[in-house]
């Protein structure tokens, strides 16, 4: 049996988005030829070269009425059209010798470029500042298509607007009886799919539209089209609109490996056991084996030198979505804690925990790196736990080649200072998690189970260690007041102020189908809108809240707030510096955050060393750990007692040693030996 699966337009265009691989390695595994395709990078370079542009500007030269952007370019079209090819190339890593013209502004201006904040790009090296004035020339070549040919084109959606909350499938079937140029492109491509059985991976409302074109396309020539991933999981699962199956012939749910198989084995002649999919027919909920799940993609047949290194932002975490080419992992599926109010808590991606073995997680993050010729990782947890954080990098640390990965967490106290020391020799540059409403009660109230201090002495610890952080913030969560909204904003500005935060983003509270919130509404104060008339998706849903006029206020001056905190300006000035109209002053300590890292959590059991080798010296013992070498002067045994602990502590130590124990073996008092002991520590003594 021959699949293609297909990442339809438009995700991202620095890397693979990791659904389609991730299924690509379970079917593999299970002898199914496998072809990946990415036409969003592939429709993107399309667009993005000469020939793309001259179709593109042919068009417009034809009309009559234009935006003056679109004049503006026609006046500089040759340009344009000789410019973007080596811009490409110098993004995809292939052509540096184009940087200096682009420093020297030779990219043909368009707003996004005109607005670009010179002052900002202090601390960026010169292929950063390339990159940067690079990606926002290609935005406003993404705008102009917007603005002149195909409404909703993006880089990295496309009519996102037709997909998102709930709307009905109107739209969506009139824009698919249109034909732009991009519709031609992505026509062509879909002509190139020639598998009998082509899956389509729909991870956000920006897919949709693309892979219902591509998918009613390929029906018509007689393929097998599935449809599967995010959007299908959350969004359609109780679909009932009789048009979509004009355009696929099957959703499938949940991971979508089993469902997919079975589907290909009814396909091939075998048993009608589909499961966890709906067709025309219906549901189908066929009991099957349970598979374990697959925790890295396996992007095996994609050109991954054609995907471009964008710098769309000088945020420090999201440029590590865009930046780069990042291959995926997963260190458990679902989520531990699967208990916060706001989240889609009874859905199977949530819902169904289960780690992966951390040896054969470290083999196979190698075995990518040396395939794909990168090293880099992305974790696409909900939440990496802490736990298999510890065994991951433990495992890591025993392998010869270095790696380096980033992902989502939960501001544990588990996180303490010398586990995020041992996560970052490992190789972890980035957390990402959300500190959500910094608010205690609302925490509570929504049972993310921290506390604001919580989080601030895990951002200390991950920070000390070298570790860059985000967060995650919700205003406008149900029963939020307005002096809470103000209390919040003062706690974030104190983590900035005070180094715990390198980046942020506010975004407001969406109510979805299989959220606790919505399965008890009154209980947070607020009323469900029914669904509109003939809605399609149903997991967005519109709510009444009674405070949503005070929530409203903080539209604009939290975005303005942040991105000044995030570029360390303002980070002393008034909270009522960002709003128009008085806001009541804040009733939080201005030490809150400050007082929280007093409290801080003490090492534990296992001992862990992350240094090097131990020499000895007539001065004593030197310790060369990560930074300077280290002297260490004593007694002779003691010193001893402290190269045999430091030996019995390396990683790949099958029977590690406790702390207790290695106190307990001390040759004297080992509260006199205190001083050698914090400069071992210091070295690389870890205990996690």
């Amino acid at each position: 049996m021959r699949v293609t699966l297909v990442l339809p337009p438009l995700t991202q265009l620095n890397t693979p988005y990791p659904s389609a691989g991730v299924l690509a390695r379970a079917l593999r595994a299970e002898g199914v030829e496998v072809t990946l395709r990415d036409l969003g990078i592939e429709l993107a370079l399309r667009l993005f070269s000469g020939d793309g542009l001259a179709e593109l500007f042919d068009r417009l030269a034809e009309r009559e009425e234009l935006p003056e952007p679109a004049w503006r370019a026609l006046a500089s079209r040759r340009r344009h059209e000789q410019m973007i090819g080596p811009t490409i190339r110098f993004l995809q890593g292939h052509d540096r010798g184009v940087m200096t013209r682009i420093l020297r502004g030779e990219l043909p201006w368009g707003p996004r470029l005109a607005a670009a904040r010179v002052e900002d790009f202090g601390r960026l090296g010169m292929e950063d500042q390339a990159r940067h004035l690079s990606t926002l020339y290609l935005a406003d070549l993404a705008d102009l298509v917007a603005a002149t040919e195909d409404p909703g084109f993006s880089l990295a959606r496309y009519a996102h607007h037709l997909a998102a909350g709930p709307v009905t499938f109107d739209a969506l079937a009139a824009r698919l009886g249109q034909t732009t140029l991009i519709d031609e492109w992505l026509d062509a491509l879909t002509d190139t799919l020639t598998d009998p059985v082509v899956g389509l991976s729909v991870p956000f409302p920006g897919n949709l539209y693309a892979a219902l074109r591509i998918g009613r396309r390929l029906k018509a020539r007689g393929a097998l089209v599935l449809m599967g991933g995010g959007y299908v999981n959350t969004e359609l699962r109780e679909v009932d609109e009789p048009r979509l199956w004009d355009h696929v012939d099957a959703l499938t749910y949940d991971d979508g490996e089993g469902p997919l198989l079975a589907i290909l084995e009814h396909h091939a002649g075998g048993p009608d056991r589909r499961h966890r999919a709906r067709t025309r027919l219906g549901l189908h909920e066929h009991s099957a084996p349970k598979r374990p799940f697959t925790p890295a993609a396996d992007h095996g047949g994609l050109d991954l030198s054609l995907y471009l290194n964008l710098l769309d932002t000088l945020n420090p975490a999201h440029r590590l979505w865009a930046d780069g080419r990042w291959n995926k992992v997963i260190v458990a599926h679902g989520c531990y804690w699967r208990r916060c109010a706001f989240c889609d808590v009874s859905l199977d991606y949530i819902a169904r925990y289960e780690a992966a073995e951390a040896e054969s997680l470290a083999d196979t993050m190698l075995e990518e790196a040396e395939k794909t010729g990168f090293s880099g990782f992305h974790l696409v947890d909900e939440a990496a736990p802490p736990r298999g954080l510890r065994a991951l990098a433990l495992s890591l640390l025993n392998r010869s080649a270095p790696l380096t990965y980033w992902g989502n967490i939960r501001f544990e106290s588990t996180f303490t200072p010398d586990l995020c020391r041992l996560l970052a020799a490992s190789g972890l540059v980035m957390v990402t998690g959300g500190l959500e409403v910094a608010s205690d009660r609302l925490l509570g109230l929504m049972d993310k189970g921290v506390t604001v201090e919580q989080v601030a002495r895990a951002a200390w610890a991950f920070r000390r260690a070298g570790v860059r952080v985000h967060a995650y913030l919700m205003y406008g969560f149900p029963t939020q007041t307005l002096q809470e909204c103000v209390d919040s904003m003062e706690l974030v500005r104190q983590l900035f102020a005070e180094g715990l935060l390198d980046s942020a983003f506010w975004h407001r509270f969406v109510l979805t189908r299989h959220s606790p919130v919505f399965r008890d509404p009154a209980q947070f104060g607020i009323t469900v809108r029914p669904l509109p008339k003939g809605a399609f998706n149903h997991n967005d849903r519109e709510h009444d809240d009674p405070l949503s006029h005070v929530h409203d206020r903080f539209d604009g001056p939290l975005p303005a707030a942040l991105d000044a905190w995030m570029r360390g300006k303002a980070l002393h000035e008034p909270l009522q510096t960002w709003f128009d109209r008085p806001i009541p002053p804040t009733t939080e300590p201005p030490d809150r955050i400050r007082a929280a890292l007093q409290d801080l959590t003490p090492m534990g059991q296992r001992l862990v060393w992350i240094g090097g080798e131990v020499l000895e010296s007539d001065e004593g013992l030197v310790l060369h750990g990560q930074g300077e070498p280290i002297v260490i002067r004593g007694r002779p045994k003691p010193l001893q007692w402290l190269a045999e602990v430091i030996e019995a502590s390396r990683p790949e130590e099958e029977d590690p040693l406790s702390l207790d124990d290695a106190v307990a073996a001390f040759p004297g008092d080992f509260k006199r030996f205190a001083a050698q002991w914090a400069l071992a520590r210091r070295a690389g003594l870890l205990g996690v």
